[in-house]
């Protein structure tokens, strides 16, 4: 295979993950809420929220085919969606399993802008013992997540249920600090690896770092060590910006609507495409990544915000979940700059595929502004 030929398979690789991923929504993986109050051992009670959407897969809930579900149609379907859920939950203390019902009518709700439907449980458990909460439900998704907070007597617990491991069980000395800290470890890098626009402002970030400007024309860089220095830089400044505004968006110190920051998100994945198309503009690459790092931690701030957990009890999953982000850009620059400091070898890449790699990107990014504005 020819230089020239590696080239354009590298960029159609890249055109058909991008063009996958501009058919999808930006944070594709359906997530449930469930809320666990186990203050009284015996009787315990919550809330489940459910997306719409993944119930319509699973129930088929658009009776006249219209492709929009209304309210009549959910409520039609109550009956369904109650013995659905409470199929799927599965609530033991003591190794005992408590017996669930519905504790009153279906309601909507939303949870980063899409609608859910809660509904409201109760359970009668033994009196004392472990808890153990397992959810069945994945609605053919495997990357499906439950979203788990529990308050009991002694403390306030966060969780995350996967098909793969979808059961939580609860240590007799209550639940040790590090379990919520590894499982939102996990979390933030999913996060990141299922956030498309976050990989595309980083991937936009990345690749000029292999280059450097001369004469007003980029030229590949002569020094791995100035190729390090500069991603060092870019992702140092993306980094320390969104961390900041995930600890305040996540303690609710500063809170900005989802809309706005998932828009800004976009914009700034336009802007970076942009920049990358002139090589004078590249001195803009440092401000742009720390200016919209803050816009990117609101939006790392979002998968937080929908749990309801304040306090000591936020400090593991907070932690957990910022160094799951940095683990995931991490492998993403590990991953991609020995490819791409091949490929600055060729004439090409400065010529010809980091901008079209660019363009097609910011393109992208233009369409998911527009429907985020939409």
């Amino acid at each position: 295979m020819t230089k020239v030929a590696r080239c354009v398979l590298a960029l159609g690789v890249c055109l058909a993950g991008l063009q996958a991923a501009s058919t999808a929504h930006a944070h594709a993986s359906s997530t449930d809420y469930l809320e666990v109050d186990a203050r009284q051992a015996d009787r315990m009670s919550g809330r489940w929220d459910l997306p719409v959407a993944a119930l319509d897969w699973q129930l088929d809930l658009d009776a006249d085919g219209d492709r929009r579900i209304t309210w009549l149609e959910i409520d039609a379907a109550s009956a369904a969606i109650g013995t659905l859920a409470l199929a799927n939950l599965r609530l033991a203390r003591g190794g005992r399993d408590c017996e669930l019902s519905v504790a009153s009518p279906l309601a909507l709700t939303e949870h980063l802008d899409e609608p859910h439907v809660a509904l409201d449980w109760r359970a009668s458990c033994a009196a004392d013992g472990p808890l153990k909460i397992a959810s069945g439900l994945t609605f053919g998704d495997a990357t499906h997540r439950s979203l788990l907070t529990l308050v009991d007597a002694r403390e306030t617990t966060a969780a995350v249920l996967v098909p793969g491991d979808p059961a939580w069980q609860q240590a007799a000395d209550g639940t040790p600090w590090w379990r919520s800290f590894a499982a939102f470890v996990a979390q933030g890098a999913f996060h990141v690896w299922i956030g498309y626009d976050h990989l595309a402002f980083l991937l936009l970030l990345i690749l000029p770092s292999v280059l450097v400007v001369e004469r007003g024309h980029w030229r590949a860089a002569g020094s791995a060590k100035w190729v390090v220095r500069d991603l060092a830089l870019i992702v140092t400044a993306f980094t320390i910006s969104h961390s900041i505004t995930l600890a305040l968006a996540a303690t609710q110190t500063v809170s900005l609507p989802a809309g706005p920051i998932e828009a800004a998100i976009a914009l700034s994945i336009v802007i970076a495409g942009v920049l990358n198309l002139r090589p004078g503009w590249s001195r803009w690459r440092l401000p742009l990544a720390f200016g919209f790092g803050f816009v990117h931690g609101f939006g790392f701030a979002n998968a937080l915000l929908e749990l309801n957990v304040t306090g000591r009890s936020l400090v593991p999953v907070l932690a957990g979940f910022n160094i799951g982000v940095e683990l995931a850009q991490l492998a993403l620059v590990l991953v991609s700059t020995p490819l791409l400091l091949l490929l600055a070898r060729q004439p090409i890449y400065a010529r010809r595929l980091m901008p079209a790699m660019s363009i097609v990107t910011a393109v992208v990014g233009a369409g998911w502004l527009l429907q985020r504005l939409a």
